[in-house]
């Protein structure tokens, strides 16, 4: 997975927010969440600023994002026997990065709305 965009987003992501004028209350929705051999992952994020990493381990990993905000932000690494992710966003700044080494099927998909879109997706199988 590219790191330089990883890090050019959330210094994105943090230069947009300071530089947003006077300051007032934002409301902002982190998450990391780990999963090994666990269930799906299915997250939405309605916040100002939303960020998710999510790294995944196990058989069959799937992960579901939904971000409406004004800046958006997800990093999806995924390492198992079939893997799945589906990132949608919709905002002033959209960012998105799926990473996914399996051993079948790699399906990768990713949908932006907004002024400023990126995304990577990257997939190795073996």
């Amino acid at each position: 997975m590219n790191k330089h965009l990883l890090v050019a987003a959330m210094a994105a992501l943090v230069s947009c927010c300071a530089a947003s004028g006077p300051a007032r209350a934002q409301s902002a929705d982190i998450k990391t969440i780990v999963s090994v051999n666990g269930p799906p992952v299915v997250l939405n994020q309605t916040s100002s600023t939303n960020m998710a990493g999510i790294f995944m381990v196990g058989g069959t990993t799937s992960a579901t994002v939904t971000q409406t905000g004004n800046n958006n932000a997800t990093g999806v690494l995924q390492f198992g026997g079939t893997n799945s992710a589906v990132v949608g966003q919709i905002g002033g700044l959209n960012i998105a990065s799926i990473g996914q080494v399996g051993q079948l099927n790699n399906s990768g998909a990713v949908t932006q709305v907004g002024g400023v879109n990126l995304s990577n997706i990257t997939q190795i199988g073996h």
